[in-house]
């Protein structure tokens, strides 16, 4: 059996510097990309390509639970959709709830999980905290499965809690490598507990990023509470994000963007030239930029978006409730 590297999983190789899995020396522990990422927060340009089907395929055909993890910025129906196709017992985790604003109830998001997406196995909520792996671990404990798969959506930090549970379970325990890169897993990696439980570390499902490039992944990542941005648009105002991706309504309405403060969203009134695509979306609506964050609609719009293809962008009712009155 190959030797895998402790990081992203994939397996060592000391042949060829331009493939996944390069090491000078099969006796260290992490691939080069790896250790350039852990230590020097490079980005490799060496290409990866997932397949949800076989990922779902190869979890369905074993046997343990699954905690399949959603960020609370991503919550739509394709990503919804891959938790429902997991066959195993699983429990839904939404992640990084502490970029929410305090002021939105999470009850409020378990009856919009429940109600709009007829959620009905058990929804677990965590932070990117001690604690929450933690709350995970104890899930663990008390679960008679011996084999447990940590799923969900690239970058929707299943591999830093893991890290986080390793640090207060394993003595020396080496990290698995987190980044703002898609995919930095590569594949499955196997974890082993104190109390003689497996861990099972997959790679993340991917989907149409609207970003690629690895400025604006560190720019689009949310590291703290939100402090959501109201705009109130005139028929005629453009709203820009980073000056590539425009939005505007046919009337005068309210928006609001949820996601990272570091992006640069300003209202412009000159048209811009782009080829835009139209969107009816009823009141109290959210907008996902995928793998950005989302703007939330107030009252009933026609809604337009340049600088997008269509699989980058994903509409749902608000799960925001009575709380939030944007």
């Amino acid at each position: 059996m190959s030797k895998k590297c402790l990081g992203c999983g994939i397996s060592l190789q000391t042949t060829d510097s331009s493939k996944l899995g390069f090491t000078k020396s099969l006796d260290m522990d992490y691939c080069m990309r790896c250790f350039r990422l852990k230590n020097y927060h490079e980005n490799s340009k060496l290409s990866f390509e997932v397949d949800n089907s076989k990922i779902l395929e190869k979890v369905n055909s074993g046997q343990g639970k699954v905690f399949f993890f959603i960020d609370i910025l991503n919550i739509y129906q394709e990503n919804i959709q891959l938790f429902l196709k997991v066959k195993l017992p699983k429990i839904l985790v939404i992640s990084k709830i502490d970029v929410l604003p305090k002021n939105i109830s999470l009850k409020v998001v378990v009856n919009y999980l429940r109600n709009h997406f007829h959620i009905q196995e058990e929804i677990l909520f965590v932070q990117r905290k001690r604690n929450s792996a933690k709350k995970i671990y104890e899930h663990i404990e008390k679960d008679a499965s011996s084999n447990f798969y940590f799923l969900g959506l690239t970058n929707a930090g299943k591999s830093s809690l893991l890290n986080l549970l390793l640090e207060e379970l394993v003595e020396n325990s080496k990290p698995i490598t987190v980044s703002e890169i898609p995919n930095t897993t590569l594949d499955f990696i196997q974890i082993s507990l104190p109390n003689k439980k497996k861990i099972q570390d997959s790679v993340g499902f991917t989907y149409d990023y609207c970003f690629k490039d690895f400025e604006m992944l560190q720019k689009i990542l949310v590291k703290k509470e939100i402090r959501p941005k109201n705009f109130y648009l005139k028929k005629e105002t453009i709203l820009s994000l980073e000056n590539q991706i425009f939005l505007k309504l046919d009337d005068v309405n309210s928006i609001t963007w949820f996601g990272s403060e570091n992006l640069l969203i300003k209202k412009i009134y000159k048209e811009k030239n782009e080829e835009y695509l139209s969107f009816s979306v009823p009141a109290k609506t959210n907008i996902y930029l995928k793998g950005v964050g989302f703007f939330y609609v107030k009252n009933a719009a026609v809604v337009q978006i340049a600088g997008l293809k269509e699989e980058n962008i994903a509409i749902e009712p608000s799960f925001l409730g009575g709380n939030f009155y944007g």
